[in-house]
């Protein structure tokens, strides 16, 4: 046999080797990485746990909801909400005032 003669194996093939890489190129997965809890008690808090956020989240999407259908602001917090609503509320009282005094229709 020749020096450095190597026969080529038959069954190799590179497509192995790039199928493991393409993962690493999308990234890691969106989300949370939570185990489930195996005991009882721990598995009954998990439950209320998401219960309780589930109904959060659906109470604040419900008064936002409502807040954009009656066009007050915007905010999740109530005293910037009412101070912006009050200062609102404000400003159309006096611009309504000010049309009386002047005497022009509405």
């Amino acid at each position: 046999m020749a020096q450095g003669f190597k026969p080529s194996k038959a069954g190799s093939s590179s497509k192995s080797k790039t199928t493991s890489s393409t993962r690493t190129k999308t990234g890691p997965k969106r989300g949370p990485r939570v185990i489930a809890p195996r005991k009882q008690s721990a598995v009954t808090q998990a439950s209320q746990k998401k219960k309780q956020q589930a109904s959060l989240t659906k109470k604040i999407e419900s008064d936002m909801a409502g807040r954009a259908a009656g066009g007050g602001p915007l905010t999740i917090m109530k005293k910037a909400g009412d101070a912006t609503l009050k200062a609102q509320q404000d400003e159309f009282d006096r611009k309504m005032a000010k049309k009386k005094a002047t005497g022009r229709p509405q």
